[in-house]
């Protein structure tokens, strides 16, 4: 598990709500506080469910502008929690995962990240959480989005 600050939140959340670099996400659920409380589930109705796309979880792309609505505007939320994670076609260059998470949690100004790693089976030498965090710190390098990582 990783978990790191976002210096330039401004920067991220454009990255986030305007521009594609998460779009390929899953969105799991989200919870935004601002003059009301807002949760948003991201599991697909079962009808959504194909053979082609058996993807339980919507994408980011999708959820965005739902999220952009609700936030956007001249006042902060007081704070929003958002989990992604990468779709199960995704996940399988990890080894051992079931899913590998990026958490989102924006409050007070602040915006910080968490990544985790669900496994198929307890493992002791972890190398899909290596592997993910290794992944994310490269995906915010390559956006330059400056970071801090938390001891």
């Amino acid at each position: 598990m990783l978990a790191f600050t976002v210096f330039d939140t401004k920067k991220f959340m454009a990255h986030l709500l305007k521009g594609d670099i998460f779009d390929h996400f899953t969105f799991r659920q989200g919870e935004i506080y601002s003059f009301a409380s807002f949760t948003i589930n991201g599991t697909k109705d079962e009808s959504a469910l194909t053979e082609e796309n058996p993807e339980p979880y919507c994408l980011w792309a999708d959820i965005k502008p739902f999220v952009f609505e609700t936030v956007k505007g001249k006042k902060l939320p007081k704070s929003m929690k958002l989990i992604l994670s990468l779709p199960k076609d995704k996940t399988i260059q990890y080894p051992n995962a079931k899913a590998v998470f990026l958490n989102l949690l924006f409050r007070e100004g602040t915006l910080l990240c968490t990544t985790s790693v669900a496994e198929e089976t307890f493992s002791l030498e972890q190398k899909a959480t290596k592997q993910w965090d290794e992944d994310i710190l490269e995906l915010f390098k390559k956006q330059q989005i400056a970071i801090q990582i938390e001891t």
